[in-house]
């Protein structure tokens, strides 16, 4: 499957009446769905950590406690249906006497969880990035069940760091399509930015972390980056970069007291990161009073299910500070959806709009529009040759218009002229709205079950551009 997403205008020759817009999940309802409850969770809880679905269906969930002063851990929770959830009582470590759902005890800081269905050693089914002791240095470790972690690299009995640096963030961690891990996490001694590291073989590590995510010149000074969530997206990276915005008074080195909110991330290249909208919350800390309206701190990666996205997120009524695990706070874990692709629109209001895309090598006719329109609004189609001529059979005017609210809107044509179908040849897409949002255009292979997060984008012709 080729498909267009509009992040930015990079596959487009022209855009003519369409306005760009960064959508945002809907929070669900019913959130906080999960709290932090239990005596050793202290009343608190970070997603310094992951929320997953795993191949069996189950959702589980890893999650930073604190005990003050400072003492972190790392917790499990998991869910039939990722709504209502519990936390097992597990052996791993005890309460005194009493079972607990910790599952990682060694001082664990910025921690990132996937589940690697392409790894066949049965123990490796879990990976965890964390700052572990006795270093404090990023640490890989593995597990068959995602709750008991073994070391991946260890020297005389101890665990040794894959990445020479002191995770104080979120990790971002995943496993690309070609196979290599990539890590997001930050380097000591040149503040909040974010730096990538990659491996092939999960134990180790690119020997110089590059750093791909500081704050521009249009931010203001309190702008940070306190981390990177990341995922993969088809030919592209997603994330959900956690924007620091330090009090303005604040005249400490550290910047301790400010607050946490996630930007919408993208690259096609993981060293090459762009923000969709600089200084605009993707997902919005909640309204003052609200259980979320401090912190808010989406989890390492989203969740894609068969017809949402789902990003899990800790959320607090407290503000970053130098001691916040001190203060009485209300904490939880949220969650909002997003339908598939829908991450920016193009809308077209009253006026007709149209772009064109660059030509690239259609895989077979079959276009789909992921579009919504008002009861009055229409897309239209039209496949063209390199030159831009329209195809016959394939014009705009031949084109049964697309209404409606619809991840997959098939494009159906009903003109003649159709065994001129440019199957292999460089082929270009004219889409025309008016009163609608366009969100993606995708083309599948012959007899392709397509899955939405798989996917390349669009390539010119010239593969040299």
């Amino acid at each position: 499957m080729k498909k267009l997403l509009f992040f930015d205008y990079r596959e487009l020759e022209y855009v003519e009446g369409f306005a760009r817009a960064v959508e945002s999940p809907v929070k669900d309802a019913g959130a906080p769905l999960l709290r932090p409850e239990l005596p050793w969770e202290h009343g608190n809880m970070q997603m310094f950590g992951s929320v997953l679905r795993g191949a069996d269906g189950r959702f589980r969930a890893w999650y930073e406690v604190v005990e003050a002063p400072w003492r972190v851990r790392l917790a499990y929770a998991e869910s039939d249906d990722g709504l209502r959830w519990h936390k097992p009582e597990l052996d791993v470590f005890r309460d005194g006497r009493q079972p607990t759902n910790i599952v990682f005890d060694g001082e664990p800081l910025g921690s990132a969880v996937i589940e690697d269905r392409e790894d066949p050693r049965p123990e490796y089914r879990f990976k965890l990035l964390t700052g572990a002791a006795p270093s404090g240095c990023v640490s890989a470790f593995h597990s068959a069940d995602g709750m008991r972690w073994e070391s991946a690299r260890m020297f005389g009995g101890r665990v040794q760091p894959v990445i020479a640096t002191a995770p104080d963030c979120p990790i971002g961690f995943l496993r690309a399509p070609d196979g290599r891990f990539a890590a997001y996490h930050r380097m000591a001694g040149y503040g909040r930015r974010v730096f990538r590291s990659e491996s092939w073989d999960f134990a180790h590590w690119s020997g110089e972390p590059r750093m791909v995510l500081e704050p521009d010149a249009g931010d203001p000074p309190q702008t940070q980056f306190y981390g990177l969530g990341a995922c993969a997206y088809g030919s592209y990276e997603l994330g959900t970069l956690w924007i620091y915005a330090t009090d303005p008074e604040d005249r400490e080195s550290g910047k301790p007291h400010g607050l946490q909110t996630p930007e919408l991330t993208y690259a096609r290249v993981g060293t090459a990161w762009h923000r969709a909208e600089p200084g605009t919350a993707f997902i919005r800390n909640g309204a003052p009073g609200e259980w979320d309206c401090g912190n808010l701190q989406a989890a390492s990666q989203p969740v894609f299910l068969d017809d949402e996205i789902r990003y899990y997120y800790a959320g607090t009524n407290v503000r970053h500070s130098r001691h916040w695990e001190l203060e009485p706070q209300e904490a939880g874990l949220g969650m909002a959806r997003l339908k598939p692709d829908r991450f920016v629109a193009l809308r077209a209001g009253e006026a007709p709009a149209e772009l064109g895309t660059i030509a690239f090598k259609a895989p077979s006719v079959d276009v789909f529009v992921n579009a919504r329109t008002a009861a009055d609004g229409e897309i239209r189609a039209e496949l063209q040759d390199a030159e831009a001529r329209p195809l016959a059979g394939f014009t705009a005017g031949d084109c049964r218009p697309i209404n409606g609210d619809g991840t997959a809107h098939r494009v159906e044509w009903r003109g003649a002229g159709q065994a001129e179908a440019p199957i292999g040849q460089p082929t270009r897409i004219r889409l025309t709205g008016r009163r609608a949002s366009a969100y993606s255009v995708f083309v599948t292979e012959p007899g392709e079950t397509p899955v939405y997060h798989q996917f390349e984008a669009l390539r010119p012709e010239n593969e040299a551009w």
